[in-house]
């Protein structure tokens, strides 16, 4: 992971932007240069980020900042520093207050669609694990799909708890 820049301060941003929590939006409330001046009282950000995972950014002062990060701060008045903004849906577009939740790496990644088996070409089980601090802990084999599906949901409740991604389907 690369560290996130450390966000400007909260008077600062509250001088440029207002976080609409409801809808997730960042408004421009002052310019900050010329091209601004037909943005202020809009919504603003464009999608960027890993190809495969695009989220709403902007450039302030020259650095790229996650508006997730900037609506964290606003709305709480801390910066996230180096934890991150998890997106408890996974669509890392959806910045809605009820969306956002502070996670650490390892929480962030147990937030990712996770199937937790797979069938072995040895004896045709199905092997259930999930992964806790970089380690693999292996749940059990089980005669049938179903049975290894529910195995999984059950232990990424243990071991992920709020963290769990449990829509397999």
């Amino acid at each position: 992971m690369v560290a996130p820049h450390p966000l400007p301060c909260i008077k600062e941003l509250k001088e440029y932007y207002e976080y609409l929590p409801k809808t997730g939006e960042l408004i421009l409330k002052k310019a900050r240069c010329l091209a601004d001046k037909q943005k202020v009282g809009k919504p603003i950000g464009s999608l960027g980020g890993p190809h495969r995972r695009k989220t709403w950014m902007i450039k302030h002062k020259g650095k790229s900042y996650y508006i997730s990060r900037i609506a964290w701060f606003l709305m709480t008045g801390r910066d996230p520093g180096l934890l991150l903004v998890d997106h408890k849906n996974r669509n890392a577009q959806d910045n809605k207050w009820s969306n956002l939740r502070i996670a650490n790496e390892t929480e962030n990644n147990y937030n990712k669609i996770f199937v937790g088996y797979c069938k072995r070409k040895d004896n045709g089980l199905y092997r259930v694990r999930v992964t806790l601090d970089k380690k693999r802990i292996t749940i059990g084999n089980f005669k049938t799909e179903e049975e290894a599906k529910k195995a999984a949901a059950d232990a990424q409740k243990v071991f992920y708890q709020e963290f769990a991604c449990l829509d397999l389907e």
